[in-house]
C-alpha cells in the first residue's frame, strides 16, 4: 500500500508495506528530531472513545495535533510553547468528567537553557489545540525532563531529575492543574536513575501511582508506587530480571514503559539484552500480583544478520502497552529492527513496528504481527494509546534514511509524523491455528516452523540464496513461486 506524505511543498512516496489493507495512516506533522526520547517510551497518543486522538511530538520544542470524531478531521500541527526553546515531554488528558478540564490536553516540555525548569500547557478548550502555558513554578526551578499523568482525582503528577547532579528522581504534584507545585521530593531511595530512563504511570480509577526507572549500569529496573497520589512511597524496589535464558540480562538505557490497566494493576514492559550483543533480545511483560509477574512477549534472534540497528542498541526495544476493557486484552508494541534491511547510506538495519496481543491477561502472547515495512523508510519512537476498543491508534515517526541524526548515526531528514489506526480484527488471536500449508502472498507474512510447508512448485531460499528444501531453525526467508514472485517469510519456533 503506498502513502504520499506532503510536506514543505514537496512530495514523498513512502510504500509502507502495511499488514493488512485496513490500517489506516495519517500524517498529522512533520520533525527534524530523530531522538524523540533518549530512554524509554513516554506517553504521547491517548484515544478518548466518543472524543478523538490527542497526540504530542518534538520538533523545534513540542507540537500537537488532535483528531475529532465529531468533524472527522485533524486539526494540523500546533507548535504549544510558541518561542519558547523547549523539548523533550509528554502529554496527559483528565477523564473525570468533574474536572473543569475534562478532556483537555495537558503537554510537559522543559526550558533548554539555564537554569533549566519544567514547563505546561493546557487547552483553553478541550480539542481546541489553543493552548495556554503555565508560569513556571520556583519550586521547580533546575529541574528537567518532567514526564506528567493525571491521577482520577483531577491531582497532576511528575517526575523529574536534581538540577545538580541530574541523577536523583524528584518528585511533584499539582492539586490545581500545573498552577503551583509542591516541593520536588527523592523517591528512589539512593537508586539512582541513569538519565532520562524513568517513566510515571498513574491511575484513572484510583490515586495510585507508580514510578518506574533503571539504574546507572542497567542491571536493575527499579519499581516505587504510591498508593495516596504520592503523598507517601512503598519504597524503591528492584522488580528485574526476567526469567530469560540471556546471560546478564539488562533493560538496558531504554528504561521500561508503565500503565494501570482497567482493573486497576499495574503493567510494565521492557526490552532485555545483555547490553553489549545486539541480539539476542526481548520483550517482556510484568504485571502485579499475577503470577507468574514476567511472561515473554517476544524474542528476536534472527539466524542472518546483514545490518545491526542502532549504535548501543538491541534488536528490540522500547515497547509500550495498551488495554482493551471490554475482553481484557492486552496489547504490546515495539520497534523492531529489520536485520536485513539496510540503509545503504548509513549501513544501518531499518526499523519497523511490531504488535502482540494477550486474551488470557498476560499469561500468554500471539504471535508477533508486523504492522510496517519492510520497505526504505525506518520507523521511531512509537507508542500506543492505552484505550483500545475496535481499533489500536499509534504514533510514529517515519525517519526517511535510517540512523538517528542527534547521536551523528545519520543525515537530518524532514520526517512525517504519522498515526496508525490498527483494526483489532487484523491480528493474530492467542490460540490462532497456524495454517498447515502456506497461501502464497505478496506481503511479509510469519509462520511457526511446525506448522510451515510448500506449496507445489514454490521454493524456498535463505537470505544467501541458498535454496532450503526444510527449514529447521527460526530466521528470514523468501518464496519463489512458478511465476518468479518473490515473497518474504519470517518464522518462528
Amino acid at each position: 500500500m503506498k502513502h504520499l506524505f506532503f510536506y514543505s511543498g514537496i512530495i514523498v512516496s513512502v510504500l509502507l508495506g502495511t499488514g493488512t489493507a485496513t490500517t489506516k495512516i495519517d500524517t498529522i506533522g512533520t520533525t527534524g528530531v530523530d531522538a524523540q526520547n533518549y530512554g524509554p517510551i513516554w506517553q504521547r497518543i491517548v484515544y478518548l472513545p466518543n472524543s478523538g486522538i490527542y497526540t504530542a511530538w518534538v520538533k523545534t520544542g513540542m507540537f500537537a495535533s488532535y483528531y475529532s470524531f465529531a468533524t472527522n478531521t485533524w486539526s494540523g500541527e500546533v507548535e504549544v510553547f510558541g518561542s519558547q526553546r523547549n523539548a523533550s515531554g509528554n502529554l496527559d488528558v483528565p477523564e473525570n468528567t468533574a474536572s473543569p478540564y475534562y478532556r483537555s490536553t495537558f503537554i510537559s516540555s522543559f526550558i533548554n537553557r539555564d537554569p533549566r525548569w519544567p514547563i505546561f500547557a493546557v487547552e483553553s478548550v478541550p480539542g481546541s489545540t489553543n493552548f495556554i502555558m503555565r508560569q513556571p513554578d520556583s519550586n521547580l526551578m533546575g529541574c528537567s525532563r518532567a514526564p506528567i499523568a493525571f491521577t482520577a482525582n483531577n491531582w497532576f503528577h511528575l517526575l523529574c531529575v536534581d538540577p545538580t547532579t541530574q541523577d536523583t528522581l524528584l518528585y511533584s504534584r499539582s492539586s490545581d492543574y500545573g498552577v503551583t507545585w509542591t516541593k520536588p521530593v527523592s523517591i528512589c531511595n539512593g537508586l539512582l536513575p541513569a538519565n532520562p530512563t524513568y517513566n510515571i504511570a498513574a491511575s484513572e480509577n484510583s490515586s495510585r501511582i507508580a514510578a518506574v526507572w533503571t539504574n546507572e549500569d542497567s542491571t536493575a529496573l527499579w519499581l516505587n508506587i504510591s498508593e495516596d497520589g504520592g503523598t507517601t512511597w512503598s519504597g524503591a524496589r528492584n522488580i528485574f530480571p526476567p526469567p530469560t535464558t540471556i546471560t546478564n540480562p539488562k533493560p538496558g538505557k531504554f528504561g521500561a514503559y508503565a500503565q494501570f490497566d482497567p482493573a486497576d494493576r499495574l503493567n510494565i514492559v521492557t526490552q532485555v539484552w545483555n547490553g553489549t550483543n545486539q541480539t539476542p533480545a526481548e520483550i517482556w511483560h510484568w504485571q502485579e500480583n499475577r503470577n507468574p509477574q514476567w511472561t515473554l512477549v517476544y524474542r528476536f534472534a534472527p539466524s542472518s544478520v546483514i545490518a545491526p540497528p542502532e549504535p548501543g542498541e538491541p534488536f528490540v526495544i522500547r515497547p509500550s502497552i495498551g488495554f482493551r476493557a471490554s475482553d481484557a486484552s492486552l496489547f504490546v508494541l515495539w520497534l523492531n529492527y529489520d536485520s536485513l534491511n539496510y540503509e545503504p547510506q548509513t549501513q544501518l538495519a531499518r526499523a519497523d513496528l511490531f504488535i502482540a496481543q494477550s486474551q488470557n491477561n498476560g499469561i500468554n502472547w500471539s504471535r508477533p504481527y508486523r504492522l510496517t515495512g519492510p520497505d526504505e523508510h525506518s520507523r521511531l519512537s512509537p507508542g500506543i494509546a492505552p484505550k483500545v476498543d475496535d481499533s489500536i491508534f499509534i504514533i510514529t515517526v517515519v525517519d526517511q534514511i535510517a540512523g538517528v541524526y542527534e547521536q551523528g548515526h545519520g543525515p537530518q531528514t524532514i520526517n512525517p509524523v504519522c498515526v496508525l489506526r490498527v483494526p483489532v480484527s487484523d491480528l493474530p488471536g492467542v490460540e490462532e491455528k497456524i495454517p498447515s500449508r502456506l497461501n502464497y502472498q505478496s506481503r511479509t507474512t510469519i509462520y511457526q516452523i511446525s506448522g510451515f510447508h510448500l506449496l507445489p512448485r514454490t521454493k524456498l531460499y535463505s537470505a544467501t540464496g541458498r535454496q532450503i528444501e526444510k527449514p529447521t531453525r527460526t530466521g528470514i526467508y523468501f518464496l519463489r513461486q512458478n511465476d518468479q514472485t518473490t515473497g518474504k517469510v519470517v518464522l518462528l519456533p
